[in-house]
């Protein structure tokens, strides 16, 4: 008879706590997307398919220092004598009225009144310049993944600092409109 009674007890506990769990998960349904999303520890890590154009995600470091990247913008400029397709991902975002400026001379990203990566991609490779540090960084690869179709440019780039002994290192995705 003890048996049945026990038996019986853990079946009522079991249907309970799984009623009182389905009322759980029913409520937190009708909450905002944004409360959800911060429940959510399992929600996988944004990758560039997800960002929208202008957004970006991730960190480069700088002699200890970590910057967390918002922004990206792009657009078309002379570097080094060659027409280049330049992308700035900055801390910051970059007013309208000076982003052509920006994408010329990165005069904001230059006077440290924003942080962020200066991309330049040419028939040569990619060339990386950290804001305000100066530190660069070129190479006749391209970057982790790199597409640009249809006037946006699209990119991760991981970089552990192997070349500067870790100083400086970045883990970056973007997505860019080009700028005309």
């Amino acid at each position: 008879m003890n048996r049945l009674f026990v038996s019986a007890c853990c079946v009522f506990l079991i249907s309970a706590c799984g009623l009182h769990k389905q009322s759980q998960t029913s409520e937190s349904t009708n909450q905002p997307a944004q409360a959800a999303a911060k429940e959510s520890p399992t929600k996988p890590a944004t990758n560039s398919g997800e960002l929208q154009p202008g957004q970006a995600s991730g960190t480069y470091t700088a002699k200890g220092e970590v910057v967390e990247l918002k922004y990206s913008y792009a657009g078309r400029a002379q570097r080094f004598g060659t027409d280049s397709l330049v992308v700035l991902v900055t801390d910051k975002p970059i007013p309208p009225e000076a982003l052509a400026e920006e994408i010329k001379s990165a005069t904001l990203l230059e006077g440290e009144k924003i942080r962020g990566l200066e991309y330049v991609f040419d028939d040569n490779g990619m060339w990386v310049r950290y804001h305000p540090s100066q530190y660069q960084e070129s190479s006749s690869n391209k970057l982790k993944e790199y597409k640009v179709e249809n006037g946006i440019v699209r990119g991760i780039d991981d970089n552990a600092g192997n070349l500067s002994d870790g100083k400086y290192a970045r883990s970056v995705k973007f997505v860019a409109t080009i700028a005309k």
